[in-house]
């Protein structure tokens, strides 16, 4: 055998040999808190409430070039409802409503991320007052950037809107739709830091 011949065999099998580079997973990204709400608007009447979720947690693994390692999950407090009347935030944590006693929490896990046109679409599992349902969350996305006011951070950012059936998810019946609209418009807005 020749010596190239010889010197092709061998880095055939040396290349042969080598391990496979795994890919790096998404970034975890951290929430912060100061700058991200879970919001919503409902009609009352003629008028439209507007409130937010003020505790909740979560987890954003997610990177638009690896769609199937990337991953949404959140966990809102439902006693942390403030529609910035304590009257009106009492009786939506009662068992008419929310029934936050019972009920602390609500989550939603993705379980499928895909794009569509400039959206990505979150699908998955929301787990409200015990029940699981479907749920798909449409959400944009900012790329990335440095923080202008961290030094050495990464800012990232997610928003999305859509509409939410209280009914299907038994946040109150039928004998509130003379006060309280059937459907809410949800706003999720987060800042996301690397670090």
């Amino acid at each position: 055998m020749s010596f190239f011949a010889t010197l092709a065999t061998s880095l055939s099998a040396l290349f042969l040999a080598a391990p496979a580079v795994a890919a790096a997973p998404p970034q975890v990204w951290k929430i912060d808190q100061d700058h991200s709400n879970f919001y919503f608007t409902i009609d009352h009447i003629f008028s439209k409430v507007r409130g937010s979720f003020t505790e909740y947690s979560g987890e954003v693994i997610f990177d638009p070039a690896d769609l199937a390692a990337s991953k949404l999950h959140f966990v809102v407090q439902t006693a942390s409802i403030d529609t910035g009347i304590e009257q009106r935030d009492t009786h939506l944590r009662s068992p008419d409503f929310f029934d936050a006693t019972t009920y602390p929490t609500m989550e939603f896990t993705s379980q499928n991320i895909s794009q569509q046109d400039n959206l990505y679409l979150a699908e998955g599992e929301a787990l409200v007052k015990g029940k699981k349902f479907p749920l798909t969350i449409p959400f944009s996305y900012s790329a990335p950037q440095a923080h202008p006011m961290m030094e050495g951070v990464q800012v990232m950012g997610l928003n999305a809107t859509l509409p939410i059936d209280r009914l299907v998810h038994g946040i109150g019946d039928e004998t509130t739709l003379a006060v309280v609209g059937q459907e809410a418009e949800v706003l999720i807005t987060m800042e996301l830091l690397d670090k």
